[in-house]
């Protein structure tokens, strides 16, 4: 089966009938853009993504996580709630192997938040066994949880509500990140939806994470931009 990414550009989400939940409202004008695990992120002109984490990497520098697949090293990052803001950031990493891109944020630009719609990110933790409850914040479909069906050291596939504009929505074990939203494990079709509508139905497409120690090791492994991680 074609595995298609969680990214949503607005025509996408219209299309779909679905809207952003947004990570936080900012006032006209407002310059600062509050990001956080959860916050939605326009990448380049209109990809429309989800931010994993944010915190401080070994060299002090502000940067954040996504799915890599949503933008390529160099594309510009803005808050998508914080129009006004402009562009706070910039992608320095990309890798499609594992799905993971790291952000280096601008500090004047950018408050990091902890929690975003209900859900926070204090620490990080490996990925979770089989059978375990974990819960994903995405910028579409917001907090919901879902049971792992499958677990290894790179990633898991997890039921929690998912759909267009969650890649790289943080996936968390109380408040431990485990892992990021890739993709969905079966793709929506012209006739079929397997995308996830109502965090109440639990009919839907599972969903496939990378785990986040992983993604931690091969960034530290670059000893750049992003080594060294700790959630704020």
């Amino acid at each position: 089966m074609q595995v298609n990414r969680w990214i949503a550009p607005a025509a996408v989400v219209v299309a779909c009938g679905l809207s952003a939940v947004p990570a936080a409202q900012a006032d006209p004008g407002d310059t600062q853009a509050a990001l956080g695990g959860g916050s939605g992120i326009v990448l380049g002109r209109s990809t429309k993504c989800s931010l994993t984490a944010i915190g401080y990497d070994a060299a002090g520098r502000l940067v954040g996580f996504t799915a890599g697949h949503c933008a390529e090293a160099g594309t510009p990052v803005r808050g998508e709630q914080f129009p006004d803001a402009g562009v706070v950031g910039v992608v320095r990493e990309s890798d499609a192997q594992l799905d993971y891109a790291v952000i280096e944020f601008d500090p004047s630009l950018v408050t990091p938040l902890r929690t975003v719609n209900g859900g926070s990110i204090a620490g990080l933790a490996s990925a979770p066994p089989a059978w375990s409850i974990v819960c994903q914040n995405g910028r579409t479909t917001g907090y919901a949880c879902g049971v792992v069906w499958a677990s290894s050291p790179v990633g898991f596939m997890e039921q929690a509500c998912s759909s267009y504009g969650d890649s790289g929505a943080p996936v968390t074990v109380g408040d431990q990140l485990v892992g990021m939203v890739s993709a969905p494990l079966i793709s929506d079709t012209r006739v079929l939806r397997f995308s996830c509508t109502d965090p109440n139905n639990p009919i839907h497409t599972p969903v496939i994470a990378v785990a986040f120690d992983t993604v931690r090791q091969a960034v530290d492994a670059t000893k750049g931009v992003g080594a060294g991680f700790q959630p704020i």
